[in-house]
């Protein structure tokens, strides 16, 4: 599996996709800052850091969502190059194959998130006012918070890539994992108590104003204020991550057998 990686490692490195994805998003949140930047005179209530900052802190799965683009920009492709047969001529499994691009997507999107969240604080911290009720305080305090988040996003991704056929198969699957079973276990635990507890657990509704989530341009109280709520989000990424992981091993080991 390490030589598996290393030649993944090689690939990301010498192809343009990981350099087009970051290179993306660190435009897209220069151009953001600089618009906002010259709009200041217009809308002056939203040309601030507090601001800037809280459409990150206000919408925490966008750190998942991000890490999984970037996921399915790197693997996507591996089943009609060939990638994965020829990694299975060499004698390496199915398990080792999405263990491997389990660590190497989720170092490459740790470092693309890692780059883009430099260049955000930067900008907003040069060009803007630093006012309002969010601080970088509070953002920087989300990265922990996300991060296990993050990672069972991710992984759930590489499993329905590996597992189904269909690329838009596995996207549908992934976005029913992630925001439709949640509100329909949320509306559910309405008539009861213990599925409206477990339905908390659930990142979509982790990260809401149900679970007392307000950022605004007045307040900001998140889900990781408190040591509690911190340890909730940590354990709901790290049950999320293993659960993932455990799921895929079973599902691929079950198709090599197929």
């Amino acid at each position: 599996m390490r030589n598996y990686m290393k030649s993944e490692l090689y690939r990301i490195l010498h192809t343009k996709e990981m350099y087009l994805i970051t290179g993306t998003l660190v435009v897209i949140t220069v151009l953001y800052h600089i618009l906002t930047f010259l709009s200041k005179g217009l809308a002056p209530r939203y040309a601030t850091t507090s601001f800037s900052y809280s459409c990150l802190v206000a919408n925490p799965m966008l750190f998942a969502c991000a890490g999984t683009v970037i996921t399915y920009f790197l693997y996507e492709g591996n089943r009609r190059n060939g990638n994965i047969k020829n990694a299975a001529a060499c004698g390496i499994s199915r398990v080792k194959i999405f263990a491997g691009q389990c660590l190497i997507s989720l170092a490459a999107s740790t470092c693309a998130m890692l780059l883009t969240l430099t260049v955000w604080i930067i900008s907003a911290e040069l060009l803007l006012p630093k006012t309002g009720p969010v601080h970088l305080a509070h953002l920087l305090s989300e990265i922990p918070a996300i991060y296990l988040i993050s990672a069972a996003c991710l992984v759930c991704a590489l499993v329905c890539i590996s597992y189904f056929e269909k690329t838009i198969t596995g996207i549908l699957v992934w976005g029913l994992i992630w925001f439709l079973i949640p509100k329909i276990f949320l509306i559910g635990g309405m008539r009861s108590e213990a599925l409206y507890q477990a339905a908390l657990w659930l990142p979509s509704n982790l990260f809401s104003v149900v679970n007392g989530l307000y950022v605004n341009t007045r307040e900001c109280i998140t889900a990781w204020d408190t040591v509690g709520g911190m340890l909730r989000c940590i354990a709901s990424g790290g049950i999320g991550t293993l659960v993932f992981v455990l799921s895929g091993i079973l599902l691929l080991k079950k198709k090599d057998l197929a």
